[in-house]
This record gives C-alpha cells, structure tokens and sequence, in this order.
C-alpha cells in the first residue's frame, strides 16, 4: 500500500502540474472504486475552477479550488500518473482529468488502481474540517511540534503492541507497515512490545527514527513495491535503503543475527530478536 511518503511524492508531482491551472474536463471510467464516485459533485466543484493548493493530509491527496475539494486515497495498488495522451497508456485506469499546460497544449493526469480500493470523493470546502474519513486523524509525524511527548501521553495504559500503536491513524497519520518496521529497527525497539510498555527514552528515539525514516523515504522517492510509481512513471528508491522489512531470513546488517517475520494485526511484521529489545 502507499504510505505517507509515497502520498507526498505523488503530491508534489501534482502540485506542480495542477497548481494555477485548471481541470478542463474529467471523464469517469465507472461509478464506483471503494465508494460511490460523486461524478456530478466532482465536476461541479472542480472542473472549470482553477486548482489553489494540492496538499496530503494523512494518506489523502486533496485537490482544492474555490468551491470545493477532491479527495484521492489511493488504497492498495492505486497511483495518478501523468500523460500528453488523453488515452491512457495503463491498464485499470478508472478516471482521467485534463489541464493546460503553460502553451494550452493538454495533459492529462490518470487515475489507475488495479484492485479498485481506492477512492475519488469531493467536497465543499466548509465540510471537508467535518468530513468522515479526515476529522479523526490524528497528527501529521512531520509536522507536529513534539511527536515523542505525544506518543508517550497516547501510549499510557494502552496494551496494543507498538507497532500496532504506531500504524493507527487515530494516534499519528502515515506511518504504515513498511516505514513502522524500520523505525522500530532503527530506534532498537521490538515491535511486539505493549505500547504502555514503551519508556519515555525510548518514545524520543521511535519519534526521532519515524521522522528521519520518511524524510529520508521522501527524498528517495518513496518505496517501489508492485504498483508504485511516481507521476512520471518512475520508481521509487527507498527500497534499496531497507534494513529489515521484507529480509526475513537473512542477516541482520548491524549484528549479523538473522532477521524475523511474524504475523502481528495481521501484518508482515520484520525485526532482529538481538538489535530490537
């Protein structure tokens, strides 16, 4: 699944291309991907506008003009890439929207999600501080002022193993499987551990590895697994940088133990037994 830095790549590429322009004409291949699609709303508050401001809240791309927002999730296998052709050049593309660029020669940006469990919302702007799938989420990791004190208020009593702890949107947005595996590598602390367990010290290095992780994620473009790619098709490179998500079984690069898998909420979950206490 695409996570906060494979989100904010993506972001960024259209936020360049959609920023100060206008979707021109939007065109739906079907009705529905996860949800409904609000093919009337959508066209009514986002095609003949200008787009504002393209931003990531969470796992969400928000798409802004002056009536309202579109709002993408990508889910399992989803991406929007981009394309001089109106006809798409990718298989499972489901919706397709055409802007201007610069000399009035058309691009278009294609929404492609093979398994279909994304989603294309709209909204208008006074609802979307009071729409469902944002207004519990909880602080972004790059943002907020103290993520360790945070973590550690949230943790208190909280049995819920803290990689379990890490990857639920209601405490902190955008650390998912892959990105909470290695900062919990990183930090030396095994993910099967009780949240409430977790000392104050050691919130500070998980807090300090989350961040350095998806910076690092994000300047390497994201992690390239199965669909993934950027805007112009390209791979991400942060998976040459991963230490112990998707090594099970070989050594581990700091100690030389071999690396472990087990099944923890239902997700792959990788650590060293002797690195990660």
């Amino acid at each position: 699944m695409p996570e906060l830095p494979e989100v904010e790549c993506l972001t960024r590429a259209v936020q360049e291309v959609l920023v100060g322009r206008t979707i021109t004409h939007a065109t739906f291949h079907r009705k529905d991907l996860r949800w409904p699609i609000p093919t009337q709303e959508f066209t009514k508050l986002l095609v003949g506008s200008p787009v504002l401001n393209v931003r990531r809240r969470s796992k969400y791309m928000l798409v802004e003009t002056k009536h309202g927002c579109g709002i993408f999730h990508l889910g399992m296998t989803g991406n929007i890439l981009l394309s001089p052709n109106e006809e798409s050049a990718w298989k499972h593309t489901h919706a397709s929207f055409r802007v201007l660029d610069q000399n009035q020669d058309p691009l278009f940006l294609h929404f492609v999600d093979p398994r279909r469990f994304g989603s294309i919302l709209a909204c208008t702007t006074n609802e979307l501080v009071y729409h469902p799938l944002l207004v519990k989420l909880g602080p972004e990791p790059l943002e907020i002022e103290d993520l360790a004190d945070h973590l550690w208020e949230r943790s208190r009593g909280k049995s819920v193993a803290v990689k379990t702890f890490l990857m639920d949107a209601h405490n902190v947005v955008g650390v998912g499987n892959i990105y909470a595996n290695e900062s919990l590598f990183r930090a030396g602390v095994r993910p099967t551990r009780p949240a409430s367990k977790v000392k104050r010290v050691e919130w500070a290095k998980i807090a300090d590895q989350v961040q350095s992780v998806l910076k690092e994620a994000i300047i390497a473009g994201g992690t390239s697994f199965r669909d993934y790619r950027h805007a112009d098709g390209g791979p991400g490179y942060f998976e040459l940088s991963l230490q112990v998500y998707g090594r099970a079984g070989e050594e581990c690069g700091q100690c030389g133990s071999f690396v472990k898998l087990k099944k923890l909420g239902g997700r792959a979950t990788y650590y060293c037994p002797e690195c990660q206490i």
